[in-house]
């Protein structure tokens, strides 16, 4: 076999693996995004049927859902814009420190070429023609030509650098001049949505307590816990029956394997223990840490997202599935940063804190569930 066929079959081999590999990867692209969709479609059939089944909430209630899933957007656009900012900020000092290097190089370049222009001068001053044509010394003559040819040559160079130095100086001044502009843009709309912000919140402290107005009573606040946890006991229920035969084709490993290695979900202080007495009867089935609202909130775990929504009693939740039964509860949020079906790893920003679901104080309501009941987060995290 000759060697231009050797190689002409050895790289059809490779094109015939390549395309074999797209195509692999291409159908895993399309089942995961099929599988994402079926997710999403099973999650909205269980709100929809939660919806349903759930006692009408009263107009109080009504009001701060609206009102908080509204503040999750405008905290969500703000942190964006701020963001954005930092980084024109970044890019602005970036070009000025770039700006005054180019600035020292011009004029470094300058001084050399005007040296140059100086020698060549006081050079064609002297006799420079006299001894071109000049017999008696010959010898000199190679020298002298060399000479000018190399003066030449670095003048031609010098102003090339200067050109090259002065045309990219003008450019970093202009990319200056436009992330100012874009700075300023950004500006104004971080103040705007700082407005709408504190207004929105404004609002919710009205809802608040107009919420706290409806169930003054005792037996009414006592009512009200019970329906927010039967709420979440049948949302998780159905959750659970919907996304069985799904989720057994992930291989998530579970916690078990981590008991007592998680790391804290966020810093802050323990104000709420695991099964502390929340109400005559009522006891709670996770930890609330208390900390500064806007603070980012990270997944334990590995997993996936399976419910990202406002819950009464429990505002702006995240439901992290990890497999084998266990799954991480994230409550009271003032922004949710993951979707139904997303992915998430440990450490990954999935929430920023609030005190949403008409919470006086900001922080995180943290729960641990196993086949559906609840477990002492305390003995999942690392102390």
């Amino acid at each position: 076999m000759s060697i231009s066929r050797y190689f002409g079959l050895s790289l059809l081999s490779l094109a015939l693996i390549l395309s074999s590999l797209w195509l692999q990867a291409s159908e895993k692209k399309e089942q995961a995004e099929k599988e994402l969709q079926e997710v999403k479609e099973k999650i909205q059939s269980v709100q929809r049927k939660l919806s349903s089944q759930r006692k009408e909430y009263n107009s109080a209630t009504q009001s701060l859902r609206k009102t908080e899933k509204r503040i999750n957007s405008a905290a969500k656009i703000l942190r964006a814009t701020q963001n954005q900012i930092s980084r024109e900020e970044k890019k602005l000092a970036s070009n000025k420190v770039q700006e005054k290097e180019l600035q020292k190089q011009k004029v470094k370049h300058q001084a050399v070429l005007a040296q140059q222009l100086r020698s060549a001068y006081s050079t064609g001053r002297q006799e420079y023609l006299k001894l071109l044509l000049n017999q008696e010394h010959p010898e000199k003559l190679g020298r002298i030509l060399s000479y000018y040819d190399y003066l030449n040559r670095a003048r031609t160079d010098s102003i090339k650098e200067l050109g090259e130095t002065i045309v990219e100086l003008a450019q970093v001044r202009e990319d200056i001049q436009t992330a100012i502009k874009e700075l300023a843009v950004l500006e104004a709309s971080q103040k705007k949505e700082q407005k709408r912000l504190f207004s929105l919140k404004e609002q919710r402290k009205k809802e608040v307590a107009q919420l706290a107005k409806s169930i003054a009573s005792q037996d009414k606040k006592l009512l009200n816990l019970r329906e927010n946890e039967e709420e979440l006991e049948s949302l998780l229920q159905q959750m659970q029956r919907a996304l069985r035969e799904i989720f057994k084709q992930q291989n998530l490993e579970g916690l078990a394997k981590v008991k007592g290695k998680l790391a804290w979900p966020i810093k802050g202080r323990l104000s709420l223990n695991y099964g502390e007495r929340i109400n005559q009867g009522i006891r709670s089935n996770g930890i609330r840490i208390s900390t500064s609202e806007g603070k980012e909130v990270a997944a334990v775990f590995h997993g996936r997202v399976i419910f990202s929504d406002w819950l009464r009693g429990f505002g702006l939740l995240v439901i992290v599935d990890h497999g084998k039964g266990y799954m991480s509860l994230y409550g009271n949020n003032q922004s949710l940063f993951k979707e139904v079906g997303d992915w998430v790893e440990a450490g990954e920003m999935i929430a920023t804190v609030g005190q949403s679901g008409g919470k006086q104080s900001p922080g995180l309501y943290f729960e641990i569930r196993h086949q559906g009941k609840a477990r002492n987060p305390m003995q999942w995290i690392r102390s």
